[in-house]
């Protein structure tokens, strides 16, 4: 029951922002955000450090595959004759996944570099996470996508079921690699649980945050009881 509650809430909460201009520009330079939130060159950490040609040849499609849906996701902005605007850091997921998760993660975010990725179990861990984050674009995309479908925005809707696509085959990936370089299958389903369990903590917060910017910054309207809401709701999850 509560988790229907959540996704009832979720998705009413999505279709009001993109029933609106600036709330479609909105959500769509988020999709552009995440897509590029590999800053700290994670990819090419990972592909140095595959063990052979065929890992370092999923590294690099899945690096590529990233790379594409940015592009994908700005070419949707463009042709709704809308920019890209700057998201905040607060509401950058993959950054406060990493902040979340503590350690290595936390440590390439702060210096923004890859240099903490030491060894091969630092390795199936970044899949491990990976593979959390993975996981949630494909239960999430399917939902924003038919939000866009069911304002007549066919060609949006497509490129959220085709990264969503790319996503599942992500998925697979993360898994075969997480595997390969786990001691043994109980230290790869124990990372995964781990991870899973932080990527859902930090969606969850992110989540929050999202709210609160669109209240205070009039996405949802321009009632000011819905900006001191926003402000308020900001002020508690900054505090947090």
């Amino acid at each position: 029951m509560k988790l229907d509650i959540e996704r009832h809430l979720r998705r009413a909460f999505m279709r009001r922002l993109v029933s609106t201009a600036r709330g479609r520009q909105h959500v769509l330079s988020l999709m552009v955000a995440a897509e590029e939130g590999d800053e700290q060159g994670v990819f090419d950490a990972l592909a140095n450090r595959a063990d052979d040609a065929e890992l370092q040849k999923l590294v690099r499609v899945h690096q590529e595959d990233e790379r594409v849906h940015a592009r994908l996701y700005r070419d949707c902005l463009t042709r709704a004759g809308l920019e890209y605007v700057t998201v905040p850091d607060d509401l950058m997921i993959i950054r406060h996944v990493g902040r979340t998760a503590g350690g290595v993660f936390a440590e390439g975010v702060a210096t923004g570099t890859t240099e903490a990725l030491r060894s091969r179990a630092d390795v199936m861990n970044t899949y491990a996470l990976l593979l959390a984050i993975e996981q949630r674009g494909v239960q999430q995309f399917p939902l924003i996508g038919a939000e866009f479908r069911r304002l007549g925005d066919h060609q949006t809707a497509d490129v959220f079921d085709r990264v969503t696509k790319d996503e599942a085959r992500h998925v697979r990936y993360c898994k075969a690699i997480g595997r390969r370089y786990a001691e043994s299958d109980a230290a790869w389903e124990a990372a995964v649980a781990t991870y899973a369990r932080i990527e859902d903590r930090a969606f969850k917060e992110v989540g929050v945050s999202t709210i609160a910017h669109a209240l205070e910054t009039g996405l949802l309207g321009k009632s000011r009881i819905a900006r001191r809401v926003g402000r308020a709701l900001r002020a508690v999850t900054a505090s947090g």
